[in-house]
């Protein structure tokens, strides 16, 4: 608008030189036509009063004219301040609309960051949710083939109940196997115990024997040199006698013991045999074994009953 208007001005400046170059031009031919003629004063008054006022009017005209210039000039300036307002005004609507803009996009850019979180985070979710649900169906299909197996265990002991005289109930025979249990546990630790006593007899009997025929080896080679010994070797060899009286004793006492041992042993061994021929000669070790054999068995069969009663009373 400043150009326009600059513009406008330099084409009213040049209009108004114009207008003043005519009137300078007109005065000369006036002062060369006084000069040369000698015509009337009144003559020449009217023609430099009719230029004067051509040359006024001329300019008045040209003053109207810059003035309607310079009007047309401002009316413009005005409009244009008024569209340069508008057009601020629309600068500031428009970068106020990219500012929401943006806040909107940076509010959508992490609304969907936050949903690819919470998406993947849902999807971890998933899959560790997957492998306890594949870790509990294994377990079920473990227990389930568990349970299978106890139901053989649970099935033969109710076909022993069926087949047997003796036991009426499933809980007899479990009450007869803890029975048959503690009795195995009290057997194991007698004989253990019994295992221990002897051989701690023998090797006492070993040892004595062992200091006694020393003790007589050292008095047989002192009686031809120490023959005023021999009272006091005869008191030693009578104490020494009572103690092979002791001894002896107690080695019969032990043979009891053993005898009774031995008896136990066979008597567990004819109630623990199963189908075996009357006359087999079976030595006490062969005995003992088999009883091991059948207390195994038994603990087998309590083991099961136990993990049945863990397992709800279902035998496997």
């Amino acid at each position: 608008m400043a150009d326009s208007s600059t513009f406008v001005t330099q084409r009213a400046k040049v209009g108004y030189r114009d207008g003043a170059a005519k009137m300078k031009q007109d005065a000369a031919l006036f002062e060369d036509a006084q000069q040369p003629s000698q015509t009337s004063q009144s003559t020449l008054l009217l023609q430099k009063k009719k230029l004067m006022e051509e040359a006024q009017s001329e300019l008045d005209r040209k003053k109207e004219e810059i003035r309607l210039r310079m009007l047309r000039c401002q009316e413009k300036e005005d409009a244009l301040a008024i569209v340069q307002a508008d057009l601020r005004a629309q600068v500031v609507k428009f970068e106020k609309f990219l500012k929401d803009n943006d806040a909107k996009r940076l509010r959508a850019h992490r609304k969907a960051l936050e949903e690819i979180k919470q998406r993947e985070l849902k999807e971890k979710e998933i899959e560790i949710l997957l492998q306890q649900l594949k870790t509990a169906e294994e377990m079920k299909q473990n227990k389930g083939e568990q349970l299978d197996k106890i139901r053989i265990y649970e099935h033969f002991i109710e076909t022993v109940v069926e087949h047997s005289d003796e036991y009426q109930e499933i809980s007899s025979v479990l009450e007869r196997f803890e029975t048959l249990a503690g009795t195995n546990v009290e057997l194991k630790t007698t004989i253990k115990n019994s295992n221990h006593e002897m051989k701690e007899q023998r090797d006492d009997l070993a040892q004595f024997v062992k200091e006694a025929q020393n003790q007589i080896l050292l008095s047989n080679s002192s009686i031809a040199t120490h023959q005023e010994q021999l009272e006091e070797a005869k008191t030693v060899a009578k104490k020494i006698t009572q103690e092979q009286t002791a001894l002896n004793n107690r080695f019969r006492e032990e043979t009891r013991l053993s005898g009774e041992i031995t008896m136990s042993i066979e008597n567990l061994y004819q109630r623990c045999r199963i189908k075996k021929r009357p006359d087999a000669d079976v030595s006490l070790l062969g005995r003992l074994k088999a009883i091991e054999e059948a207390l195994s068995d038994m603990q087998d069969v309590a083991k099961r009953a136990e993990d049945a009663l863990e397992n709800g009373g279902v035998m496997m």
